[in-house]
């Protein structure tokens, strides 16, 4: 239900937003894709399981479109998409604490393994969706028609594709996991 009270009020909601601050999310949020993308190739390299395979081939790629769609958008707002605003560094740090998780598998069955590079990107996606849902409530509600004309239509080709990343990975860490665990009690 607050869902679509959101979406009511972003339709009905006018805002003005300061540049400065949508300059520096919009760097936070293009850092939290490049994470995504480098946390998407260490994660192939662990999983076994050809649908996760094949999904997260497709999400990669997807995710690569969603960093070049922020880079082109930083670009025509006349801001730098090198610049990293203080979120972005944070961004990166959290990234670079999944890919450590990721890659540090000593111990690990493949099958384990395989899990936590699951469980890593539905973290990331949490992240990742809440991101592209926050840039929908300014598309919609932002005064700056220029801001507006440029988020909207991104938002409408990538938003759709999050929803997927979260739900589908969230659904299959749990169907992996509870694979994992019946496999383990029938022996």
């Amino acid at each position: 239900m607050s869902e679509i009270a959101e979406k009511v009020k972003d339709y009905f909601t006018s805002s003005k937003f300061k540049r400065e601050e949508i300059m520096d999310k919009l760097s936070e949020f293009l850092t939290v894709e490049k994470g995504g993308v480098k946390l998407y190739e260490a994660a192939l390299k662990h999983v076994k399981d050809s649908e996760v395979k094949a999904k997260f081939h497709e999400f990669h790629k997807q995710t690569m479109r969603h960093e070049e769609i922020l880079t082109n958008i930083i670009g025509k707002l006349g801001g730098d998409p090198a610049h990293k605003s203080a979120g972005a560094k944070i961004a990166e740090l959290k990234a670079e604490a999944l890919l450590r998780t990721m890659n540090e598998t000593k111990g690990l069955s493949a099958k384990e393994a395989e899990l936590n590079a699951i469980e890593n990107i539905v973290i990331a996606e949490t992240k990742d969706h809440a991101d592209w849902e926050l840039l929908g409530h300014i598309a919609h509600r932002s005064e700056d028609s220029d801001l507006a004309n440029l988020l909207k239509p991104a938002v409408s080709e990538v938003e759709g594709q999050e929803d997927e990343h979260l739900n589908w990975t969230n659904k299959k860490m749990g169907e992996l996991a509870l694979k994992g665990l019946e496999k383990n009690r029938k022996h």
